[in-house]
């Protein structure tokens, strides 16, 4: 079997400069992290609300079984 190897000398490969496009998607990247944040703080915001409305639920509730008058 003949083997055809080719002896290449030049120059190393070089990786192409950055496109644009990679400023595009570095500008999308930052705002999706700052909708994630908002998101992030809202959902913290419900929880802390849901869980107060639920502490003052079982203080009435408590407070009803107690006989406590209103």
């Amino acid at each position: 079997m003949v083997r055809n190897v080719v002896e290449m000398d030049g120059k190393p490969r070089r990786d192409a400069p950055p496109q644009v496009s990679d400023f595009w998607f570095a500008q999308v990247d930052v705002r999706l992290g700052r909708i994630e944040f908002m998101v992030q703080r809202l959902e913290w915001q419900i929880w802390l609300i849901v869980c107060g409305c639920a502490g003052l639920l079982v203080f009435e509730i408590v407070k009803a079984l107690g006989g406590a008058p209103s």
